[in-house]
């Protein structure tokens, strides 16, 4: 184990309900998708450009460290997508699940089986996440799951929170008990 990432990739995560693992060629069609949906991406700075969406149809999608397609175990499917990278120096959490699969507790255990993954084979002491404050249910669930606010932010034209939790405390046991009908309701199309 190393600090800054694992020597060793790809990683693959089991949790009840997914695996967590590298995108592949058949996740492209999902990937796409995940990138350029405007209900998925509204808290995400948007939709990805034309000239993006084209080099993502054509390039490999398995080759970066932290990055993880989440996938169900039932039929297959790609839901989402977790990634646990260094991009402002510190391990940093973010996630993104399609509309169809919101509010289903898939965010909650996909988040606990990857930082669980990550106090176990990284050396890192916490982690942070960045929430734009509009976006009610992932600050509700990231402070479910022990993150703290650090401070507010403005990037990308928006508020936003970063929040941390030390990688040491104990995470939830129950990913599924993290939803519930008190949360705000998912994005909806317009």
């Amino acid at each position: 184990m190393t600090k800054e990432g694992t020597s060793e990739w790809p990683v693959r995560i089991p949790s009840p309900r997914l695996m967590i693992r590298p995108p592949g060629d058949g996740d492209r069609e999902a990937v796409i998708r995940l990138l350029t949906d405007p209900v998925t991406r509204e808290y995400l700075g948007g939709a990805v450009d034309y000239a993006s969406r084209q080099a993502l149809e054509l390039s490999p999608l398995d080759l970066t460290w932290g990055r993880w397609a989440l996938i169900r175990h039932e039929d297959d499917t790609m839901i989402g997508s977790i990634t646990l990278d260094y991009d402002r120096g510190e391990l940093e959490l973010s996630y993104a699940l399609l509309p169809e699969w919101t509010g289903q507790g898939y965010a909650a255990e996909s988040c606990i089986a990857l930082l669980s993954w990550a106090r176990h084979a990284l050396e890192d002491d916490h982690v942070i996440a960045i929430s734009q404050t509009r976006n009610k249910r992932s600050v509700a669930l990231l402070r479910k799951l022990g993150f703290t606010v650090r401070k507010g932010l403005e990037e990308f034209g928006s508020q936003q929170l970063l929040l941390e939790r030390s990688l040491r405390d104990p995470l939830p046991e129950q990913a599924l008990e993290l939803q519930t009908e008190a949360d705000p309701p998912p994005p909806t199309r317009r």
